[in-house]
């Protein structure tokens, strides 16, 4: 393995002095740069001769340092030719591959690898794309997230973030680079807001004053059972056991980016356009719910009810097994599923005073569809049941997550101020 190194400037071959054997000396000038260049001999996966070299050095020490510094990582096996591949195409490279499921890798979940190339498409690639891959700094990165930030939350610069981070350790393990740049970053805090999910009696004014609509029986599962959005639009009959009271979650329906490349649904054929049959989000959320009486009475009416629908679709009808479906039985869209709650919550209105119920009564406050998912903690520390329970029931990773999300919920703990309309 041989390796030199030598001083580039404007000075013309004529003005710098010849040694004894011919050749051309130095510059002695403070102009000018240095750079290296190092033999490393044949990749041996490709066959083709590797020349790893860097220039801008200040001084010649500089560069015989680095040169040193680059002879010792092709010594120790721990240098890879990068073929100088910009960012760009190292993001589309990682992109490809971590999207498309290889013997021996598990599959991407459709929710993750859409956040991926967005993230690529829309940040990064736009900011760091045309620098090279081995060049990339943490000023590059810290650039990138100060445009990220502009109008948008500390959580999407975190998320951002993070997706380089995983993109660029997969760098280090190909030894493209020696160490990753997005790794130990000063970030913006994330501000936890506190869940304020509805009130027993604004979940009750709720379901009430919808009862009539074909999908309140979905808002009410979700209600208490602590179901997550695409749960409850992926449950199967196959998966409630009503002689036992018992629901398992072994599937959920995902709201994904419209692609030609979208897989046909196992069930029907058809392409289902940005909704996508996925396991549960995570192995603690695969898991056994029990119901209660009223929640085994709505399903039984659910059976009934869609019975009928299936009746008068006939041969149309395309069943998928689904508990909470179209009215032609094909799967529901996740972000239609949250749009109609918002809807639903028009006209809805509660007592002002909870101890005056006969008394004026204001709007129900606003709150999102994951806030029935809170809704259901709430309604089960208001009944007095023990966190470790409704840890258990809502299926998270710790006893802490549910502390940390609803420990000001539980008795003596602070107090809630009394509900006075919408936020």
């Amino acid at each position: 393995m041989k390796g030199s190194v030598f001083k580039r400037c404007p000075c013309p071959q004529s003005e710098l002095k010849q040694s004894s054997n011919g050749q051309f000396l130095a510059c002695k000038k403070r102009h000018g740069s240095w750079s290296y260049r190092l033999d490393a001999g044949l990749d041996p996966a490709t066959m083709k001769r590797r020349r790893p070299s860097a220039g801008g050095f200040a001084t010649k020490e500089d560069a015989e340092e680095a040169l040193t510094a680059k002879m010792s990582e092709v010594n120790a096996g721990t240098w890879t030719d990068d073929g100088r591949q910009t960012v760009a195409e190292y993001l589309d490279r990682w992109l490809t591959r971590r999207t498309q499921a290889a013997p021996g890798r598990q599959q991407l979940k459709a929710t993750t690898a859409d956040l991926y190339r967005t993230h690529v498409e829309k940040y990064l690639k736009p900011e760091l794309g045309r620098l090279k891959l081995r060049e990339l700094r943490p000023e590059h990165i810290y650039a990138m997230l100060d445009v990220v930030a502009e109008g948008r939350s500390a959580a999407t610069v975190h998320r951002v973030r993070s997706t380089l981070r995983t993109a660029l350790a997969s760098a280090v393990k190909e030894r493209l680079l020696t160490w990753n740049p997005a790794r130990d970053l000063d970030m913006p805090r994330e501000v936890r807001h506190e869940v304020r999910p509805w009130e027993p009696a604004e979940i009750g004014a709720f379901l009430d004053g919808n009862q009539d609509h074909r999908l309140i029986s979905l808002f009410h599962v979700l209600a208490y059972c602590g179901l997550r959005r695409g749960e409850g639009i992926g449950l199967r009959w196959d998966d409630i056991d009503l002689a036992k009271r018992t629901l398992t979650i072994r599937q959920q329906i995902v709201q994904i980016n419209r692609s030609p490349k979208e897989q046909p649904c196992g069930q029907c054929g058809q392409i289902h356009g940005g909704q996508a049959f996925d396991t549960p989000k995570t192995e603690d959320s695969s898991a056994v719910v029990h119901l209660d009486a009223s929640t085994v009475a709505v399903l039984l009416g659910q059976q009934f009810h869609q019975g009928d629908e299936r009746a008068a679709w006939g041969a149309a009808y395309s069943d998928h097994g689904l508990v909470f479906a179209r009215e032609d039985g094909n799967p529901l869209s996740p972000n239609g599923v949250s749009r109609l709650f918002e809807d639903l919550q028009a006209g809805i209105t509660v007592p002002a005073d909870a101890k005056q119920p006969g008394g004026a009564r204001v709007p129900v406050r606003r709150v999102r569809l994951h806030d029935l998912r809170h809704g259901t903690a709430s309604l089960m520390i208001a009944a007095g049941v023990d966190i470790a329970i409704v840890s258990k029931v809502l299926r998270h990773s710790t006893i802490k997550l549910t502390v940390d999300s609803y420990g000001h919920l539980l008795p003596g703990v602070g107090s809630r101020p009394p509900i006075r309309g919408p936020r």
